[in-house]
């Protein structure tokens, strides 16, 4: 994959006779500043910029033809308000430009970012939410002094990029699972709305790279994971060994079919008696997590979706999860046997347990880090919405009842979070506090922010 964006930069400033910062404004300087500092940005994501200096509409439509499909998004740097209102249509134009113009005539729908320089773009740049708003315009307004925020819009970008480069493997058996998520309505609501790719794999072709494993390297990697364990405590090795050949499976499942995440029906699988597997798949699913793959359980497209958008918006691997409410303590209690091991990139403690639901298989009682925040998020049915809070891990919860990771996270009102409760039995689960940049991309991706509990 292609982990690199290109950004068309568009600076806009104009002397007049009055106005912003000064009618005696060095705006040409001024862009040098601003290309020092981009270039100057600390960014995890590789990032091509492409400059333009504008400050004539004739230069504004010329703009038309650096537009190709290669540029992922037209940052406009709104640097004076003058008394001709240059920057203010200069920057209604771009608008066009990015969105409406071109995709009349079936072109890229670019995203759009103003940034407004303080003290400077102020008077053009904001009345131009309120039109854009009225207008329909899918954009982005950046009016800050500190630049990791341009960072912050870059990575919305770079995720709206990824999303459209990515499958999921749907894995399960055409009978014994619901027509909504194999239905090419389905498949092509998803890449409309999101980009991604959907691809169905039957059950029987893990079960064929199952039996092609090397058990010898299955035993290997089940000896590292139960080392790093503190404790294994129902499976035995050798359902460990089988647990770990499953992960291998599946990793050559995907490298074969070029995807980078996969939504396993699980449940299928252990209670349609479809295909004869040795063992759940719960390990592996916590494995692949780990690696940087995106993996969910029981066939759930919707939490797949929302995990790969945590993989590239926070760069974070996410736990899918059975949400418990407990209005007594205001909380939610996340719960499922497939949680990561490495919600931050290092690995946390864990017990090695069998899958609670069925008392099969291998599955991980990971316990997280307390006292943080967490963001935690799901699409819901149709992909136009998405139901996100934010709250703070209270506690890892210890006993034998429900799934094995259970982690225990605050809700600024669990009645409210309760009663409006929608969008299916899972939620998805992700360090750090990811809100307003869930915020930036359902703007550039036309999707609702729902707040839960709020």
């Amino acid at each position: 994959m292609n982990k690199s964006i290109k950004v068309l930069n568009v600076f806009l400033g104009s002397k007049a006779r009055r106005g912003w910062p000064s009618p005696f404004y060095d705006y040409d300087a001024r862009v040098k500043e601003w290309v020092n500092r981009l270039n100057g940005l600390k960014l995890q994501l590789a990032v091509e910029f492409v400059n333009h200096v504008v400050s004539t509409m004739d230069e504004v439509n010329r703009l038309e033809r650096e537009i190709g499909s290669d540029v992922d998004a037209i940052f406009a740097y709104i640097l004076t308000s003058e008394s001709t209102r240059f920057t203010y249509w200069a920057s209604r134009r771009i608008a066009d430009l990015g969105y409406d113009y071109i995709h009349k005539y079936g072109g890229y729908g670019i995203p759009t970012v103003y940034v407004i320089d303080l003290y400077g773009g102020d008077i053009s740049g904001l009345p131009l939410v309120e039109d854009l708003e009225k207008a329909g315009k899918r954009f982005l307004m950046v009016s800050s002094s500190d630049m990791n925020d341009i960072e912050k819009v870059l990575r919305a970008v770079y995720t709206a990029k990824m999303l459209s480069t990515s499958k999921v493997l749907v894995i399960t058996r055409r009978e014994a699972n619901p027509a909504k998520y194999l239905s090419p309505q389905y498949v092509s609501l998803v890449k409309q709305r999101l980009g991604v790719n959907l691809e169905y794999v039957d059950y029987s072709e893990v079960k064929a790279l199952y039996d092609e494993v090397d058990m010898n390297v299955a035993e290997r990697l089940a000896e590292e994971v139960m080392k790093k364990a503190t404790e294994v405590r129902e499976p035995s090795k050798s359902e460990v060994v089988r647990a770990a050949a499953i992960y291998i499976a599946l990793k050559k499942l995907l490298e074969k079919h070029g995807a980078n995440a996969l939504a396993i029906d699980c449940l299928g699988w252990l209670e349609y008696g479809k295909v004869e597997m040795p063992t759940t798949p719960c390990l592996a699913l916590s494995l692949l997590n780990d690696e940087g793959y995106v993996a969910a359980c029981e066939a759930d497209v919707h939490s797949a979706l929302t995990m790969l958008i945590f993989r590239y918006l926070a760069d974070r691997a996410s736990f899918i999860s059975d949400p418990v409410v407990d209005v007594a303590e205001n909380a939610v209690i996340h719960c499922h046997c497939t949680a990561p091991t490495k919600m931050d990139g290092q690995v946390t403690p864990y017990v090695i347990r069998n899958h609670a639901d069925s008392g099969d298989g291998v599955g991980l009682q990971v316990f997280m880090h307390e006292g943080i925040d967490v963001t935690v998020a799901k699409f819901v049915e149709g992909l136009n919405e998405m139901v996100a809070s934010v709250g703070k891990i209270l506690d890892n919860v210890d006993i034998d009842r429900g799934c094995r990771t259970k982690v225990k996270v605050s809700v600024p009102d669990a009645r409210k979070y309760l009663y409006g409760y929608k969008g299916g039995l899972h939620r998805v689960l992700a360090y750090g506090n990811h809100l307003s940049a869930l915020e930036d991309l359902s703007r550039l991706m036309g999707f609702k922010l729902t707040l839960e509990g709020a």
